[in-house]
């Protein structure tokens, strides 16, 4: 089972937790914008910026879900769009200023998944309630498919 589908964190899981975001690294990633015929220009590209934290030390899943549930990022880009590959957290955004906003509040993020972490009840049935959700939620979006 991946971090990504365990919610809760196990008995030998700390209670008390800090976890830092380290500063984000940004990736340009330029593709030919659809459409485009014949010969191409620097104008026919659109590019993109993939910007990824590493948090240290790991958070356990159930961190993960509360940062995910942080009230932070732009207008069209949340917290829950945030990406999790074990090791990093990423996101591609499309222009400086999103980048530079969202940027800005991962660490306020962080914090908050901390002080939640530290509130939140922790039991089988939370565990239990918690990985049914998940699973409605993806049953829902086979459905969308």
């Amino acid at each position: 089972m991946s971090l990504d589908e365990k919610p809760f964190r196990t008995e030998a899981e700390p209670a008390d937790i800090e976890i830092r975001m380290g500063l984000p690294r940004v990736r340009p990633h330029v593709v030919p914008a659809a459409g485009k015929t014949g010969p191409l220009t620097k104008d026919d590209f659109v590019t993109s910026f993939l910007v990824a934290w590493q948090p240290s030390p790991i958070p356990p899943a159930h961190w993960i879900e509360l940062l995910r549930e942080a009230p932070f990022g732009t207008q069209a880009i949340r917290a829950r769009d945030l990406h999790w590959d074990g090791h990093s957290f990423s996101i591609e955004l499309f222009n400086e200023c999103d980048t530079e906003a969202f940027g800005g509040e991962m660490r306020e993020g962080a914090a908050f998944a901390n002080a939640e972490f530290g509130r939140r009840e922790h039991t089988p049935a939370a565990e239990a309630l918690a990985e049914a959700r998940k699973r409605a939620e993806a049953l829902e979006n086979r459905f969308r498919r």
